[in-house]
């Protein structure tokens, strides 16, 4: 991968392909988990720009410390855009990514074409309470300093017996970075995550066109949290993915680079002909 100098850090990031910019946000500890969705777009969509890129302190990204806001990551996307020459850009954020694709929004909205939201983890919606609870086993092996057993134990909830086998496919390093990046995420992201909210004024100030992808089997916080961001954003849309759960982006990366393209030709206008 590439790198570029960013608010007084490296990050790491690749470029796929030539056209409109679409920039890829990844979730909470799994820097790779967005590589089979950056392949699958630049089949689903060879006319855009794809960016990926590694979040600050994960995987060769530098800044490793703590706290890390969700302010802070918006800025470190907006930073990369400024770097690589980029007035404006598509946003695709999944999980955790996808809350900082929404400040990322509310922050710069005239420097986002649009947005597609992968599950985005919103604390505010009433479901939430009941999410964080099923987080327990997980927190618990995480406090005891077992990051290993917390990456494992979340992957396997998440992926069932095969988990290994899609990880697998974000690169044979993948599961050994989430496992360095778990306390990272929890002990310097998390917190922040718990706190931001999606303020109405803000996001009345965002005109894009947004896409809100889920799983079918992801459960109800998912599906309140995108009733939340209809409530929020005008122009919002669906795309539901069969069977997948919150590993979507593993599980189904074609079915997604697929609705994100249509969703993307969508924006388009029309060509003209002579």
């Amino acid at each position: 991968m590439s790198t570029a100098h960013v608010n007084d850090i490296e990050i790491e990031h690749e470029v796929i392909g030539q056209g409109e910019p679409l920039l890829l946000i990844h979730g909470s500890n799994l820097a790779t988990g967005l590589a089979p969705l950056a392949a699958a777009l630049a089949v689903e969509g060879p006319s855009h720009e794809v960016v990926r890129y590694h979040r600050r302190g994960m995987a060769g990204t530098g800044g490793r410390g703590w706290p890390i806001s969700v302010q802070q990551q918006a800025a470190d996307a907006l930073g990369l855009l400024d770097a690589l020459g980029l007035p404006s850009t598509h946003v695709l954020g999944y999980s955790y990514g996808a809350v900082i694709a929404l400040e990322t929004a509310l922050s710069a909205p005239g420097r986002v074409r649009s947005l597609a939201l992968l599950e985005p983890i919103l604390t505010e919606v009433p479901g939430a309470q009941a999410f964080m609870a099923g987080m327990e086993p997980v927190m618990s092996l995480y406090a005891a300093g077992d990051m290993a057993g917390a990456a494992s134990t979340t992957f396997a909830g998440l992926g069932g017996p095969d988990w290994r086998k899609l990880l697998a496919t974000a690169g044979p390093d993948a599961y050994d970075l989430a496992v360095r990046d778990t306390e990272l995420f929890y002990r310097a992201e998390a917190p922040s995550l718990t706190t931001w909210t999606l303020d109405p004024t803000r996001a009345a100030a965002v005109r894009t066109p947004l896409l809100s992808v889920i799983g079918t089997h992801s459960g109800p916080f998912f599906k309140e949290s995108r009733q939340l961001l209809h409530q929020r954003f005008a122009r919002c849309t669906d795309a539901d993915i069969p069977g997948a759960t919150h590993l979507l982006h593993l599980q189904a990366p074609e079915l997604i680079a697929s609705a994100v393209a249509d969703f993307l030709q969508r924006l388009s206008p029309p060509k003209q002909t002579s």
